[in-house]
C-alpha cells in the first residue's frame, strides 16, 4: 500500500453524502502544482473520505480553494467517464488524516514570484555554547 502526503487546493464544495451501508463520505478533487518553472503543472488527486474524517471536513468548513494538507493510501482506480462508454485511470487518496495548511506558512518574494519558507532565524536566540563539559560521573 502506497501511502502519500499532499498539500493543494480543494477544487470544489464539498457535499456529505451516506452510502448504501449507512456511513457518511465525501469525494472531492484537489489540485498541486508539481514541478518547477517552465517545468511546472498541475495535478488532480481525487480524494475520498469516509465516517469521522468526511464529518470532520465538512465541519471545519473545507470549501472550494481551501488550501489543505492530507495523507492518505493512494490507489489506482479504473472508472467509466460520462460518455458511459470510455474507461479511463486516476489517482484517489483514502484519507487518513488532514488538516489547514497556515496561512503565512509560505510568502511571495517581492523579486521573485517563488514560494519561500519563512526566515525564523532572526527570531531565535539561543544560549551561546562556550566548549567546556562537566567531568561525567564514572
Amino acid at each position: 500500500m502506497a501511502q502519500v502526503y499532499v498539500i493543494g487546493r480543494v477544487t470544489a464544495d464539498l457535499e456529505l453524502k451516506t452510502s448504501e451501508k449507512n456511513t457518511s463520505y465525501v469525494r472531492f478533487d484537489i489540485a498541486e502544482n508539481i514541478g518547477y518553472s517552465q517545468n511546472q503543472r498541475t495535478q488532480y488527486l481525487q480524494i475520498c473520505a469516509m465516517g469521522d474524517d468526511a464529518e470532520r471536513l465538512v465541519r471545519a468548513h473545507v470549501k472550494k480553494g481551501s488550501l489543505i494538507w492530507l495523507s492518505g493510501s493512494l490507489e489506482l482506480e479504473q472508472f467509466t467517464k460520462k460518455d458511459g462508454v470510455t474507461t479511463d485511470k486516476r489517482l484517489k487518496v483514502l484519507i487518513d488524516n488532514w488538516g489547514f495548511v497556515p496561512i503565512g506558512s509560505f510568502r511571495k518574494s517581492s523579486e521573485t514570484s517563488e514560494k519561500q519558507p519563512p526566515d525564523y532565524s532572526a527570531s531565535i536566540s539561543a544560549p551561546e555554547i562556550n566548549g567546556e563539559r562537566e567531568i561525567l560521573p564514572d
